[in-house]
């Protein structure tokens, strides 16, 4: 026998195996289909799905599947695990007639494979469907890359392992920049009850990152490039890092509009600074309020976190979520802290899982709502926004009255006109959360006033010299004009 038909004899049995397998299951091949794989079922029982299918429903199958891998629960993708004797590379790669860099098959950009599948006809995982949601703003090439991690171009990419953002400008999102196919698995995050950062889902092994090393207060000290290989990334936020800190070069500053710079997050994140979002280490504000705050209710909460919890950068940056209304996401359909959150694309701007109102000022004829805010209400209580009597999950109180409710309901009408939260003494309207927590990532500075989040909007004035908040252990004092109200030492707290 000769080494064709060898091959072809076990090419032959191989096929007449799956065919068995698909047809245990109670499924089909159909004539034409590129390819089939199994996925594990609720139950842990192996059901098959067919992919590309070019015959209709229903249809008596006529051939086999090209490329195939065996219905079992452990083998649960196409991606892999492989043999020697496997031909499923093919699927992706051609050894002399490849399109593109890595052998590919399909011209650049890589997406352009990858929706082969991901498109919603051979995986659940509907990729492409989260680019082409209607919400998604995409049409404006100056403004899209707010909306999503741009996958629709072709670029200089190679591959993830190597280092192609470390102190360069070479921005890019293709597919395998934050993703592996040869290694991706369904497992989710995990958190530690000790506080530490948030591991990596399996949907991002193998990738690369960068790991940073702090020696005190400001900027990392150095960066560490991980290959996802013989250096695998251990923390989420690593991969954020590759090209959302100073290990890259970042977009130049708009002195005119500093809500629109995109800031180095391993600065921001230092645990070293006097505050900021618990990505690296738990929080510094441990006082009753923040644990009442992080315990408390909201229409659109979502998470549980406390005081001595750590976060994902995509417990805020995911593509968005639809709420029911004004109630809390349906049960059926509500994730968790470590679920599968991706961040392709949003409608919100900045891929955010939630609505955050930060560059546009409240006209006076704008009442409160709470979707502005909806952000902050996935893990914050809305308590002290919605009454007075809120007073329980926040410290910014005075004679036993919120004065939150008081800043975001109750002061329209009050102050200059004017929109932009970059314009010195705008705003006549009711207060955004942003005016007074400019920088929500942290306050990326070991300045007392700079505590529990407060940085100043452009628009908050001072008094004298700078905008000034002194902190106390339940209150603090204001010395700045706001809204056309002059805060000259102010007081507030129990």
């Amino acid at each position: 026998m000769t080494r064709h038909t060898t091959r072809t004899a076990r090419t032959a049995a191989g096929r007449a195996l799956v065919v068995a397998a698909l047809a245990a299951a109670g499924a089909v091949a159909p004539v034409g289909a590129r390819m089939a794989y199994a996925v594990a079922s609720p139950a842990g029982t192996a059901v098959a799905t067919q992919v590309r299918s070019g015959t209709p429903a229903g249809a008596v199958a006529q051939a086999a599947p090209r490329v195939a891998v065996l219905a079992t629960a452990r083998n649960v993708s196409p991606h892999g695990p492989y043999t020697t004797t496997s031909d499923q590379c093919a699927g992706c790669h051609r050894a002399h007639t490849a399109k593109s860099s890595a052998l590919l098959v399909d011209t650049a950009p890589q997406s352009k494979l990858c929706f082969t599948c991901h498109d919603g006809t051979g995986s659940s995982l509907n990729v492409a469907a989260q680019y082409t949601d209607p919400s998604v703003k995409t049409n404006d090439p100056t403004t899209s890359s707010y909306y999503q991690h741009d996958i629709s171009k072709p670029t200089a990419h190679i591959l993830a392992s190597g280092d192609e953002f470390g102190g360069v400008f070479n921005r890019h999102t293709e597919c395998s920049d934050c993703h592996d196919p040869h290694q991706g698995s369904l497992v989710n995050a995990a958190g530690s009850p000790t506080g530490t950062p948030w591991t990596p889902s399996g949907r991002l092994s193998g990738t690369s990152g960068v790991a940073v090393t702090y020696s005190g207060p400001g900027a990392p000290s150095a960066y560490t490039f991980l290959d996802g290989g013989t250096q695998p990334i251990t923390a989420e936020y690593q991969l954020c890092f590759k090209c959302h800190s100073g290990f890259t070069q970042l977009l130049p500053h708009d002195p005119a509009h500093p809500s629109t710079d995109m800031l180095d997050a391993a600065t921001e994140f230092n645990p070293a600074s006097t505050s900021f979002h618990p990505v690296l280490a738990p929080g510094t504000n441990q006082t009753a309020a923040m644990t009442a705050s992080l315990a408390g209710d909201s229409p659109y909460k979502l998470w549980n976190f406390t005081v001595g919890s750590t976060v994902r950068c995509t417990n805020c940056h995911a593509s968005a979520i639809t709420m029911a209304g004004t109630t809390s996401h349906p049960a059926t359909n509500t994730p968790t802290a470590d679920s599968d959150l991706p961040t392709h694309a949003s409608s919100f701007r900045g891929v955010l899982i939630q609505n955050y109102q930060d560059r546009v000022l409240k006209t006076a004829a704008d009442p409160y709502t709470a979707s502005d805010f909806a952000l902050c209400y996935l893990c914050h209580t809305d308590s002290p926004f919605t009454a007075d009597s809120g007073v329980a999950a926040t410290n910014f109180t005075k004679g036993g009255k919120s004065l939150h409710y008081l800043h975001v309901s109750n002061i329209r009408g009050i102050g200059t006109p004017g929109t932009s939260i970059d314009q010195a003494a705008a705003g006549d309207g009711n207060a955004l959360c942003a005016e007074c927590h400019f920088r929500i990532h942290s306050t990326a500075t070991t300045a007392a006033q700079d505590a529990r989040l407060i940085s100043f909007a452009p628009n908050v004035t001072a008094v004298s010299g700078s905008p000034v908040w002194t902190a106390t252990a339940t209150g603090g004092s204001c010395a700045l004009v706001c809204h056309g109200t002059d805060h000259q030492s102010v007081t507030y707290g129990p």
